[in-house]
């Protein structure tokens, strides 16, 4: 059995692996999976303006440290990191997970609508999906600098932030989508956006490969039965929120994929627009950051 060690933020981004690990589609392709998680943001820490003080891969040290050999983030967030990494961390595929993001404002909020949100703070995790989504959600809304997104961290502290009035609104994946909802909070606008897997140089490619196969198997799992995995999504909540149960999601916003390679025109398009922002260095390229191993 190969080991393979995989480090994951939410359970909605990695929710094809828990669920490859669960039906025993790894196993089957000779693999040993081992899950570690990602780094958390200190809580009480300030909201913080400036990307540039916020370290790239803050949640993903572990990757960086050679304690894990995978895992898969923002696709923005997975080519500033690619560019980084010391230790040769590559894109290697687009991961199957299709996200949606929302902002929202406390309940009884003015701020009901995108235009609201011009100067207002918006809590984000900077280098990850809600930090660039927030971005190119408002962007057509108001100019580049009246968009005031801040770094707090994962999304238990970004919703604390918003509902302490520390920052006007926040942005969230699942399942603080569905708690959000729950509470009364006003969804302001929601957006997808495509993530990809970033793997050490020491994961050849029959290995990704074989861990492709078994994440396409559950993919086809979980699009066959949503419902019988949320149970992933229940426990990711803060163990100190109240309990959701299934009939609080929305399953159609749970959009997963067949694994496939990271097109060059879609790599572009997005660097582009990352250099535009400043949160890209205006030199690397698609064949310095990118390194398809799965095949078409």
């Amino acid at each position: 059995m190969r080991k393979i060690v995989n480090e994951y933020s939410q359970a909605v981004f990695n929710l094809p692996w828990l669920v490859a690990q669960e039906e025993g589609f790894f196993a089957a392709e000779g693999l040993e999976v081992e899950f570690t998680h990602a780094r958390e943001w200190d809580a009480g820490r300030p909201p913080e303006a400036d990307p540039m003080k916020v370290d790239p891969f803050w949640r993903h040290h572990p990757f960086e440290e050679q304690a894990a050999d995978c895992f898969n983030a923002c696709e923005w967030g997975q080519i500033r990191r690619s560019d980084l990494s010391e230790v040769g961390g590559r894109i290697v595929a687009m991961r199957p997970a299709v996200a949606s993001q929302a902002i929202f404002s406390r309940p009884g909020s003015a701020i009901t609508h995108p235009q609201a949100l011009r100067n207002k703070t918006i809590a984000v995790n900077f280098h990850a999906g809600s930090h660039f989504l927030t971005l190119q959600m408002l962007e057509g809304f108001m100019e580049r600098e009246e968009i005031k997104v801040v770094h707090m961290g994962q999304a238990r502290l970004r919703y604390q932030a918003m509902m302490d009035g520390v920052v006007d609104a926040c942005t969230l994946m699942e399942p603080y989508i569905a708690y959000a909802d729950k509470t009364g909070c006003q969804l302001i606008i929601e957006g997808r956006y495509a993530g990809s897997e970033m793997s050490s140089p020491d994961l050849d490619p029959a290995t990704s490969q074989a861990i492709e196969r078994a994440i396409g198997k559950a993919v086809a799992a979980i699009n066959a039965d949503k419902q019988k995995y949320l149970h992933y999504l229940i426990d990711d909540l803060a163990a100190d929120l109240p309990r959701l149960s299934a009939e609080d999601f929305h399953l159609p916003r749970l959009l997963y994929v067949q694994p496939r390679p990271y097109p060059i025109d879609e790599f572009q398009r997005t660097y582009d627009w990352m250099v535009s922002w400043g949160l890209a260095p205006a030199s690397a390229t698609f064949e310095q950051l990118v390194d398809n191993r799965i095949g078409v």
